[in-house]
């Protein structure tokens, strides 16, 4: 029997624990779990029996009878009767966003029923109304649901309806736990933006009802009877101390309540409950208006931060739209430079174009060539100032391509040197070129790497007034270094620390014209080739830029540079086809192609190419890459589409884009070459891609061998070529000296009786002979 008892006892404490939870869940957004609302149930069973209260509890009861029988009644006249007669919706909804917090109708019901059954309980109705109390409270409230629901006519059952087409799917997936439910138990949150399962829902506090009007908020309905009240009883009311007090009368009666029923005398156990009630109750006044100071708060701090994502929002979208106008007027300005660019490039390609075929008339004047050398060399630099503007536009837009280019290092750094060596000596200045080891020939861009080193020399140049300039390269482990040192004014520490920075320059050289942008250009270059650009420097002494890059050497003979420009080639008679807009183009690409023995047929625009293709049949396609109605590119590739889809297609354009880039987009095997056209370049280009073995002038050949003939024997090495086979000696790098050696011999045969002897000790691996020659055979 006693664990027959206990386990009522433990059944019922479970039963209890589903309403507990239910009401709980909702009215404190927190599920702690069914075992601790059925552990709270034993607990306060064993305090009260302990206690010793078994009157109170009795009293209890009956009191909990008359409020219980009021709630059955209250559902018993809503399904038995409102909904049958249609006083309120015919659905029964269970989800908190659906429902009000307080349903006028029921707790009306309730609390008229229960009013009415405590006053028979008290004895107040008579006798007969006390022992029926419970029967008497059922069917009251019973009887009321369905007046109080006529009289509201049953908007007080739901808070809103869902909106329409939104439980689309059968089974929906929770915002919050993530978790598929049927749509039954799921309802849409504006809140979260998403559909939530109605457990989540119930146990959300954060949202704060959004979903519901402000007239179904529990406040709002506990605050309503207060507006017939006059304003200043209303706020001491709803103050914390009101409420408090309100709360405290309340408690005091139910406690007076039940010590009149029981006929307890005002003992200490009753005034200890009584002071717990008292206390109890104002902690919950305190802990309710905490939250809602917290809770005030921190709808504050979300409005404000709310406030400042929106803002935030705006100052990103107000960004990307300045972004979009910057990168259009970019754009606009790329397309200007190219469009200029490709204007001025024309009529230069035709003006260096006869420069060049004049250089290589024999019959144009000895005196004359030294004035065509000045023409193509401002030629030369009319050009380079084209490709400088793209560069800036590149750097801006940060856009900037490198190029594998096979590139042959001792000459490229000695036409380098070349180039620079006349601006020294033009403001009396020395200057040394000191090559050590240096392969025959590396992959780099040529282009930017001729820029860097051109940039470093021409402002050591610019800003040494008295001295000389140093250039030095050596190379080792794939690793090339570049020295430039002079003897300038140096740089102070301050200028030191933003000389890399745009448009910065240092003070002690403001009187000497500049942009300030030589070295910016020059390191973000180096940094995009993947080097390394340092500097020291001492005032009054000068200064040292290094310049490391990683240059990897490539084991392969390069194709000797024309010595002429041919008069034929070996080969059954070839048809070049050129097309191109611009007359003049046409016709110094006509006379170029015609004397080294080529049938030339030339085509205003892309169409007439295409109608004359089949009868024209060239073997390769010189086509201009920006031409009106259709450009070069659309021109390839509609040849690509007909009968001659391995027909070669060489580009030749004026914009600076397409000439960087050096490819064009779906037409990666076609080569592209910018105009100014270099001749020579072009011509070297179609022997290539036709496989021609070209034909030179017999002057030209018979001429070379007389040469020698004409020099006066030298009787020592230069110092750069000494220094050379010197560095290519003690690397360990025979294969280079030996090949350093033999382009020596045929190069300069001045030097033949001093490089026989040495060839001959290479050859023979006479090595530590031909050191002490080499050191020996010093300036």
């Amino acid at each position: 029997m006693a664990v027959s008892q206990i386990k009522i006892n433990i059944t019922n404490a479970y039963a209890g624990s589903l309403a507990w939870s239910n009401f709980f869940s909702r009215l404190t957004h927190s599920h702690p779990g069914r075992v601790f609302y059925v552990l709270f149930n034993i607990t306060i069973a064993l305090v009260l029996m302990e206690a010793g209260l078994v009157n109170t509890i009795q009293t209890g009861i009956t009191f909990y009878a008359v409020l219980a029988c009021a709630w059955i009644g209250v559902i018993l006249g809503d399904v038995t009767i409102c909904k049958p007669l249609k006083l309120c919706p015919s659905e029964i909804e269970f989800k908190r966003s659906l429902l009000p917090d307080l349903n006028i109708v029921g707790i009306g019901a309730w609390a008229l029923g229960a009013g009415i059954g405590t006053l028979a309980l008290s004895g107040i109705l008579g006798m007969h109304a006390a022992a029926f109390a419970p029967f008497l409270t059922l069917f009251f409230a019973c009887g009321t649901t369905p007046l109080l629901a006529r009289l509201t006519h049953g908007r007080t059952y739901m808070a809103h309806q869902q909106p329409a087409q939104w439980n689309t799917q059968p089974v929906m997936r929770c915002v919050i736990c993530e978790h598929e439910f049927e749509a039954e138990d799921m309802t849409s949150c504006p809140a979260y933006g998403g559909t939530i399962c109605s457990l989540c829902c119930s146990l959300d506090g954060r949202c704060h009802d959004r979903c519901k009007p402000i007239a179904t908020h529990l406040s709002y309905q506990l605050t309503s009877p207060l507006r017939t009240l006059p304003s200043k009883l209303r706020r001491i009311l709803v103050s914390p101390g009101g409420r408090f007090v309100c709360l405290l009368i309340c408690i005091i009666s139910v406690l007076g309540l039940l010590a009149h029923k029981t006929n307890l005398p005002l003992d200490g156990t009753l005034l200890f409950v009584f002071l717990a009630c008292v206390i109890g109750a104002w902690l919950l006044v305190m802990a309710q208006e905490g939250r809602k100071t917290a809770t005030r708060e921190t709808l504050h701090q979300t409005r404000l931060l709310m406030n400042e994502i929106r803002a935030r929002r705006r100052m990103d979208q107000a960004l990307q739209s300045a972004r979009e106008k910057a990168e259009a007027a970019s754009l606009a300005k790329t397309r200007y430079i190219s469009g200029i660019s490709h204007e001025i490039r024309s009529p230069l390609n035709a003006i260096m174009g006869y420069i060049q075929l004049l250089q290589h008339d024999t019959r144009m004047p000895t005196e004359r060539q030294q004035t065509l050398s000045i023409m193509r060399e401002s030629g030369d630099h009319i050009t380079s100032i084209l490709s400088g503007l793209l560069d800036i536009s590149r750097i801006e837009a940060g856009r900037i391509e490198l190029h594998s280019d096979t590139i042959p290092l001792v000459t490229f750094l000695e036409s380098v040197a070349q180039m620079m060596r006349p601006q020294a000596q033009a403001k009396g200045l020395k200057f040394y070129w000191k090559p050590q080891f240096l392969p025959s020939v590396v992959t780099c861009d040529e282009h930017r790497l001729r820029q860097v080193l051109l940039n470093l020399l021409s402002n050591a140049i610019k800003y040494t007034q008295q001295g000389s300039v140093t250039f030095s390269a050596r190379w080792h482990a794939q690793i090339a270094e570049f020295t430039v040192e002079d003897t300038g004014p140096g740089i102070s520490i301050e200028d030191q620390e933003r000389i890399f920075d745009p448009f910065e320059r240092a003070a002690a050289t403001a009187n000497i014209p500049g942009t300030g942008l030589g070295l910016t250009i020059t390191k973000l270059l180096t940094e995009v080739m993947g080097g390394e650009l340092t500097f020291t420097s001492t005032m009054g002494k000068g200064s040292c830029f290094k310049l490391r890059l990683m240059l990897p050497d490539k084991d392969i003979q390069l194709s000797p540079v024309l010595p002429a420009f041919p008069v034929g080639y070996e080969a059954p008679k070839r048809t070049i086809g050129i097309v191109d807009d611009n007359s003049s183009h046409r016709q110094i690409m006509r006379e170029l192609l015609e004397r080294c023995g080529f049938n030339v047929r030339d085509f205003e625009n892309g169409q007439e190419c295409l109608d004359c293709l089949d009868l024209a049949s060239p073997d390769l396609l010189l086509l201009d890459l920006t031409m009106p109605e259709m450009d070069g590119r659309e021109l390839a590739l509609r040849i690509r589409q007909t009968s001659a889809t391995h027909l070669p297609i060489m580009f030749l354009t004026g914009n600076l884009v397409e000439s960087a880039n050096r490819h064009v987009a779906s037409l990666e095997d076609c080569p592209v070459i910018g105009k100014p056209v270099n001749l020579s370049m072009l011509i070297q280009e179609i022997g290539n891609i036709l496989s021609l073995s070209w034909i030179f002038p017999q002057s030209d050949i018979a001429s070379q061998p007389e040469q020698p003939e004409l020099q006066d024997p030298v009787s020592h090495l230069p110092e750069p070529e000494r220094l050379y086979l010197l560095a290519a000696l003690n690397g360990g790098n025979l294969k280079q000296l030996r090949e350093r050696l033999t382009s020596l011999q045929s190069e300069k045969p001045m030097l033949q009786d001093i490089l026989a002897p040495l060839a001959k000790m290479a050859a023979t691996y006479q090595l530590e002979a031909l050191r002490i020659q080499l050191e020996q055979d010093e300036t």
